[in-house]
């Protein structure tokens, strides 16, 4: 027969059309079978009752005819949800397309009954058929008792008949009926010649659609049996769509066959009885598998007892108007949003079965929620006996494939969506947490412990940077979130209001769950209406988004880590036993595949080309081939009782990485041999994670102890990590590092070391799991404590020693910032042993004083002290440490080439040189000069080091200068000790002396007194002491010649000695120094006694001594300063009394050796002897001798004195020039 559709006659018998047309779209998701099946059309008396060749066949080119009218869908909503995770959440329904047809006929078949399950999973409803004569009343009494018990109880009591709640026709007519269509749909499928198909095309009930790519770990499948109610059923739609009615979303299933031609290549078969008419039932039911398909026209073929008779074409938009089968397209829409506004505000708790029956005749539809009802049962068989959580799963078989449903929507939204949002992390969070409730974790420990792994990487997710944790928790997102919530809400709110007010005065003809005690219904006649009721019923409350805090997130991530963790006890109860069947169930399958292909020998077809043999010369398999491949070799391979682990590169980056590429692990399950390791890798691995972001937390917070809590434990991950995975990129030094910085800073703020050991010693009971479970894995020589002690040097040496494990276990980019940290803790810690080891000495040398002068000690005492001689001194022990512990700073800096740091140590290396040569070790009495000069001279060279690291003072200015004060420091007490200890023999005398002045002119060009800055009053008092020292050098050089005339002196000497103490006394008078200008003073004074002694003329020695007198008189000033600022000079000091004395002496001595010159020599033309005599006897009027008493303010009153009598002695000598 020729194809021939085109002179199909359409349809006269169609009424006028309603203005306005419903919306509908449909979404092919997957089909299994090629569409659409060419269309033979029929001859005219053409006998159906004949079975055609092809009858029932259940090849490729049958494009699914053979179920499409026998097979039962079963609990299809769990196998679609399943096989599209990605749609659950986002559309209203899943359902087979009947349910969908039998709910929207609803108003229109009243005696017919429906009998559905419904779950709701986050915002999309399953419904499901619920055939109770098959599923409870030709069960065994054992099975869902309690639902078979209610039914019969409260259903069925008022029932007239049985056939109340027989949901299908099953008597001799409609089988006929049903097999007639069959015979036609086959008769109708044209042969070709072409029979290629794709091989690949998914035909079972575990095809899949394309999985998506996942990012982040491989994580376990619920297996088939778990996915849905009826795991024996084997149906597969021909086709899985995603139909759009008006406003409402459904996937469905339907097997509805599609045929196509050369004119027409999409239409839909119906075969008719011409006696009789078409109902108005029919008419919908047309109309709904055609917009549930996208097929814009229906072919009707009418037959008479079997015998064709004639084809009519309608299209789609036309069935809603035919003669005697009339409907209004929007009563169905009305109908279709109101049952699932009613199944919406009362079906509200995820993983609660909900039933919605109608019996044969009844007016009212009811929802129960059978998961309250089953409690309710469970309470009062309570008393009688406790009954387990897996009686309790038993008895509602649906628990366990919702659950399992949850979970798969969950991962697929969780490895899909990207980014996620803080609304979307929260639908998550709401579906993993029904989950984990609906399922034993006795039975399902993977599902659970993979639930909790999810939660867990939904509040710290992978890939985020410890030390600045960002969250997609910004407020955009948030606002935009709102945003589109609020537009929903408001699109709901507008096409409720568009609806006509209705008034139904006190027909109560909808009730709620809550109002009926588990039990809601609605009246079937007003199912066409607008309910308005349930537009308050209908906003439900919605997951809370997830937003909290780092603390928050970290915590609530530990406890769903060792929420897992508590899971996995549970998989070693039955694993043996689980590889063993899997093991023999495998052999068994390569049994029977070899006994087929004995009995089922590969012959040559005769009309077939027999391939010839190719073979490519580099042979590419495909990846699906070579993993299968894989499978089955190491199938055969014995599996290892022993945790053994494959190679992974599962591993989190504390450092900025690149959120996209996350963390994955790969699973092999045949190398494993269970999920058990692999999740607790995962576990532990998130453990780590989250660890070291609550350690940076903690650590700007400065909670130290919690800190080294936090990093103790990621580390101990860390460890178990590498011990079963190989190539696993480690976080050891960063982890590490972050414990020295720890470390460093309680050093740093030792004060608070009692708030931190409690801080360390609290433990909440996640992390008390966690931390045992990781003592199980690890040796106890492997556990790696961070526990803060109570003693500073060792908490700085617990820090050095992180950072050197961490050295260890870095990279080359991070080694370069853990050596500049372990160099700055070496540098503090050197400084600190440096200073112990200088107070440590000095408490010696005074235990030692003190010990010379009483000898009246207890024997316990010198027995005491005769055990700590023999022992090693603890300063010495302290001064190697400090030079240890420096000399491996700068060999850090030195390796990062960190030169500002590296000039600092050495400047501290020297400030230690200088330190060491003035310490006596135990087997030196004194230290000798010449050895103090080595020291010193290592202490030059550092400091010479530390400026040529920084090469100029615009390189750090502070550090610089700091320098240039040290060297000037060690350069200038250099200096003093050769200049006041040196005993050099007269033959070394010379070299002594010039080194002493070139120290002395080196540490004076070193005083920086440019520079404005803190040490510049420092500077200018030194170069003042300077200053004076150069002076007394050339004083003691004068003195040193033996001459005896003045003329004899060197002229060089004395001008300098005479200009150093000129600038000595100008420096130290602008800072008023008077102890050391009254030094400096007396030592001029003293100069000029000794250049009158030795000039030969009397003149001279006047002269001298007269300006010996001047410098008496310019020393007013300083008892000036000690009167007026009372500071400077301590009360008891009895060097500047004694020196006060030494002045007043040298006063007397200079006037009465004027006196006597003058009147030796006769000549006194101005009678100054006589002046020189009264300023004389001035001085001895209230004269304080040597053995005047030592008040507290003897040296005020002292000065007091000396400045009242210079001011007289300086009247008496102006009253004498007035009258000369």
């Amino acid at each position: 027969m020729e194809d021939s559709n085109e002179e199909i006659e359409p349809c006269r018998s169609i009424g006028p059309h309603e203005l306005e047309a419903v919306k509908s779209q449909a979404i092919i998701k997957l089909s299994p079978v090629q569409v659409p099946a060419h269309f033979k059309r029929l001859e005219c008396n053409t006998n159906l009752n004949l079975p055609p060749l092809n009858w029932l066949t259940t090849s490729h080119s049958s494009h699914g005819l053979h179920q499409a009218l026998y097979q039962s869908a079963g609990f299809a909503s769990f196998r679609l949800g399943q096989m599209f995770p990605d749609c659950v959440g986002e559309v209203d329904v899943v359902s087979d397309a009947e349910n969908i047809k039998q709910l929207l006929k609803l108003p229109y078949s009243a005696k017919s009954a429906i009998s559905m399950v419904v779950h709701k999973v986050g915002n999309t409803l399953l419904l499901d058929e619920f055939d109770i004569q098959k599923y409870l009343l030709r069960k065994s009494d054992d099975d869902w008792k309690w639902l078979r018990t209610f039914i019969l109880e409260h259903i069925l009591a008022y029932g007239e008949e049985q056939h109340n709640f027989c949901l299908k026709e099953r008597s001799r007519e409609a089988l006929q009926t049903k097999n007639l269509l069959s015979k036609f749909l086959y008769h109708s499928l044209k042969q070709t010649g072409n029979t290629d198909y794709d091989t690949n095309a998914p035909t079972l009930l575990t095809s899949r659609r394309a999985s998506l790519p996942i990012i982040g770990p491989v994580l376990p499948e619920p297996k088939i049996e778990e996915n849905v109610p009826d795991p024996k059923s084997s149906h597969a739609f021909n086709r899985n769509v995603v139909w759009t009615f008006e406003d409402i979303r459904m996937l469905i299933g339907t097997d509805m066959p599609i045929f196509g031609g050369p004119n027409r290549p999409c239409i839909s078969l119906r075969l008719r009885d011409a006696a009789q008419p078409i109902n108005v039932l029919t008419g919908i039911d047309y109309w709904l598998d055609n917009l549930m398909c996208n097929v814009p026209e229906v072919v009707m073929c009418y037959h008479l007892d079997g015998i064709v008779q004639k084809y009519e074409i309608i299209k789609t938009e036309d069935l809603p108007y035919l003669e005697n089968s009339q409907f209004s397209p929007q009563v169905v829409r009305n109908v279709a949003q109101n049952i699932l506004a009613f199944l919406k505000a009362n079906a509200t708790k995820a993983g609660h079965t909900y039933w919605l029956f109608k019996g044969r005749n009844d007016d009212v539809v009811k929802l129960y929620d059978l998961t309250t009802l089953c409690q309710n049962q469970n309470k009062t068989t309570e008393s009688e006996r406790p009954q387990t959580q897996q009686q309790q799963q038993e008895m509602n078989p649906f628990t366990v494939p919702v659950g399992m449903l949850l979970y798969s929507v969950a991962r697929n939204m969780k490895n899909t969506l990207e980014p996620i949002t803080p609304k979307t992390a929260g639908n998550i969070r709401a579906l993993l947490d029904n989950c984990i409730k609906l399922l034993p974790k006795e039975q399902y420990p993977q599902i659970v412990s993979s639930s909790h792994y999810i939660l867990s990487d939904l509040h710290v997710p992978a890939g985020i940077d410890p030390k600045a944790p960002k969250f997609n928790d910004s407020p955009s997102l948030f606002n935009a979130d709102d945003d589109e919530d609020e537009d929903d809400e408001d699109e709901d709110a507008e096409d409720y209001d568009d609806e006509p007010p209705l008034d139904f005065g006190h027909d109560k003809y909808y009730q709620s769950a809550a109002q009926s005690g588990g039990k809601a219904n609605v009246a079937v006649r007003h199912i066409c209406d607008a309910l308005r009721d349930f537009k308050s019923h209908a906003k439900q409350s919605k997951p809370a988004p997830l937003i909290a805090s780092t603390v928050d997130r970290c915590k609530i991530s530990l406890q769903h880590i060792s929420a897992g963790i508590s899971c996995l006890q549970y998989f070693n109860d039955n694993q043996e036993e689980k590889l063993k069947e899997s093991e023999m169930h495998a052999k068994q399958e390569e049994k029977q595949r070899i006994l087929h292909e004995e009995q089922n020998p590969n012959m040559a077809k005769p009309f077939n080309a027999i391939p010839l043999p190719y073979e490519q010369l580099q042979l590419v398999q495909p990846p699906a081939q070579a993993q299968s491949k894989k499978r089955s070799i190491k199938t055969k391979s014995k599996r290892s009782k022993s945790k053994e682990l494959a190679t992974t590169n599962s591993s989190h980056k504390p450092a900025a990485v690149s959120c996209n590429q996350k963390l994955s692990a790969k699973f092999n399950s045949q190398h494993f041999g269970s999920w058990n390791v692999h999740l607790k890798l995962l576990l532990l691995e998130k453990a780590c994670l989250t660890y070291a972001t609550l350690a940076e937390h903690y650590y700007e917070a400065q909670i130290y102890g919690s800190t080294l809590r936090a990093i103790e434990l990621a580390c101990r991950c860390q460890q178990v990590l590498n011990k079963y995975m190989a190539n696993v990129v480690s976080q050891q030094s960063c982890l590490l590092g972050r414990a020295g910085d720890c470390f460093f800073q309680i050093s740093k703020h030792w004060s608070a070391i009692e708030e931190y050991v409690q801080q360390y010693e609290q433990l909440d009971e996640p992390t008390c799991q966690i931390s045992d479970e990781l003592a199980q894995e690890l040796e106890e020589s492997e556990l790696l404590t961070l526990a803060p002690v109570k003693n500073v040097e060792k908490v700085m040496l617990h820090s050095c020693k992180c950072y050197e494990d961490a050295l260890e276990h870095a990279q080359s980019a991070e080694s370069n910032e853990l050596l500049r940290r372990l160099g700055n803790v070496r540098n503090e810690l050197g400084l600190k042993y440096m200073y112990s080891a200088q107070e440590e000495y000095s408490q010696m040398k005074r235990k030692k004083e003190a010990g010379s002068e009483d000898h009246s000690k207890s024997e316990l005492d010198a027995k005491t002290e005769t055990v700590a001689a023999a022992a090693e001194p603890l300063y010495v022990k302290l001064t190697v440490n400090s030079y240890d512990c420096l000399r491996r700073g700068i060999e850090a800096f030195t390796a990062v080439q960190d030169n500002v740091n590296l000039a600092f140590l050495y400047c501290n290396m020297g400030r230690f040189m200088r330190l060491r040569a003035h310490l006596t070790m135990p087997n030196e009495s004194t230290i000798a000069l010449d050895t103090q000069k080595t020291f010193y001279n290592e202490a030059f060279n550092y400091y010479e080091k530390a400026k040529d690291c920084l090469d100029t003072r615009k390189a750090n200015a502070e550090l610089w200068d700091l320098v240039q004060w040290e060297l000037s420091t060690a350069t200038f007490t250099l200096a003093k000790q050769l200049q006041d200890y040196s005993a050099a023999d007269k033959s070394s005398l010379a070299e002594a002396s010039k080194e002493v002045l070139e120290l002395l002119q080196k540490s004076l060009r070193l005083c920086d007194v440019e520079h404005a800055g803190a040490r510049q009053v420092l500077y200018s008092f030194r170069s003042g002491l300077i200053h004076k020292r150069i002076a007394s050098f050339h004083y003691a050089q004068l003195r040193g010649h033996g001459v005896c005339d003045v003329s004899q002196l060197p002229k060089s000497t004395l001008q300098l000695c005479k200009y150093h103490y000129e600038k000595a006394t100008q420096i130290l008078e602008s800072l008023k120094e008077v102890r050391d200008l009254l030094v400096v003073q007396l030592e001029r004074i003293s100069l000029h006694e000794f250049l009158a002694d030795v000039s030969s003329h009397a003149a001279q020695k006047v002269k001298q001594m007269q300006a010996a007198l001047d410098i008496c008189f310019q020393c007013q000033l300083i008892f000036g300063h000690v009167i007026d600022s009372n500071s400077n000079v301590t009360t008891d000091d009895d060097e500047f009394i004694a020196h006060l004395t030494l002045f007043e002496s040298r006063l007397q001595n200079a006037l009465k050796t004027l006196i006597k010159l003058l009147l030796t020599t006769g000549k006194d033309p101005k009678q100054l002897s006589a002046l020189y005599k009264r300023m004389y006897m001035e001085t001895l009027t209230g004269k304080h001798g040597i053995g005047a008493q030592q008040s507290a303010a003897e040296s005020i009153s002292r000065s007091h004195h000396l400045h009242t009598l210079l001011n007289r002695l300086k009247a008496m000598c102006g009253a004498q020039l007035v009258s000369d």
